[in-house]
């Protein structure tokens, strides 16, 4: 990456994986000179190439992003120090242009935004001082207007979510403890239930969807300060997860996204509970 980073989302959008903010290179930043950047980059993967972008509005790190009706969208995370946000902002990427929505209903970092239809929810996550966060907020972009929407089971901050199939998978994270745990939102029935565990407890790791099918990698057990280089999928139709060859090396904060059948996972740190930036960019196929 033109400037290794960690702790940030990554989303595609017409063949190009985007990559907003996250921990990068600041002076005097609080975590080994490392702090939230306003960075905008985004990576081709058939020219193996980096374009910057416009900034965002402000740096943010353990913010949240999803793409609907081919814009960007940018919600909550941190500014140092470790103060989280409820911001909410949009980025057009014909236009090269950020346009400010209304705030979130309260602050919000750590979780995860997906799309589904023509809503995004935000799931999971916490706020500081570190509170759980059981509420699910949807999102209309039409109307630039917020609602609650159901509780999950468990709290979880650090988690990955994904859209399959109309519903909404809340995989892993932490509270307290790290958690292999899944839950999946039925939007027509605003409903969570119990879905089938992981394969191993994760945190702060990549999850994507290729091909029907969901792929998580990295991640962290911060209890036990390791960092994973493991990496599963689920199969729907088997009801199952399945181990894949793991990853070059461990990492966690890092993004995993899908483009025309590879997995391509983006930056993230080696060490746990701590910023140690690689910027590497690895491509693995199924």
């Amino acid at each position: 990456m033109p400037t290794a980073r960690s702790e940030m989302p990554a989303v595609e959008l017409n063949g190009l994986i985007y990559v907003p903010g996250g921990f990068g290179p600041v002076p005097g930043g609080l975590a080994n000179g490392k702090g939230p950047v306003d960075t905008l980059d985004a990576y081709d993967p058939l020219s193996d190439r980096w374009t910057a972008l416009a900034p965002m509005p402000e740096p943010r790190h353990h913010e949240m992003v999803t793409v609907y009706r081919g814009r960007i969208y940018v919600f909550g995370g941190f500014i140092d120090p470790w103060i989280p946000q409820s911001t909410a902002w949009v980025y057009d990427p014909a236009a090269e242009h950020w346009q400010v929505l209304k705030p979130m209903p309260a602050p919000r970092t750590a979780g995860a935004a997906v799309t589904l239809g023509n809503s995004i929810y935000l799931v999971g996550g916490t706020t500081s001082p570190a509170s759980r966060i059981l509420l699910t907020w949807r999102y209309d972009p039409a109307t630039d207007t917020w609602a609650e929407a159901a509780a999950t089971l468990e709290a979880r901050e650090h988690l990955a979510a994904v859209a399959l199939e109309g519903r909404i998978y809340a995989l892993g994270g932490r509270w307290l403890n790290d958690l292999s745990s899944v839950e999946i939102y039925d939007p027509a029935r605003d409903r969570w239930t119990e879905g089938i565990p992981m394969l191993e407890a994760r945190a702060g790791f990549g999850a994507t969807v290729l091909d029907g099918r969901i792929y998580v990698a990295g991640g962290e057990l911060i209890n036990f300060l390791k960092t994973l280089k493991s990496a599963e999928v689920f199969d729907p139709a088997a009801g199952d997860w399945t181990s894949l060859q793991p990853m070059p090396g461990p990492l966690h904060g890092v993004p995993l996204v899908g483009v025309d059948g590879a997995l391509y996972i983006l930056g993230g740190s080696g060490r746990s509970a701590d910023v140690i930036n690689a910027g590497r960019v690895f491509a693995y196929r199924p």
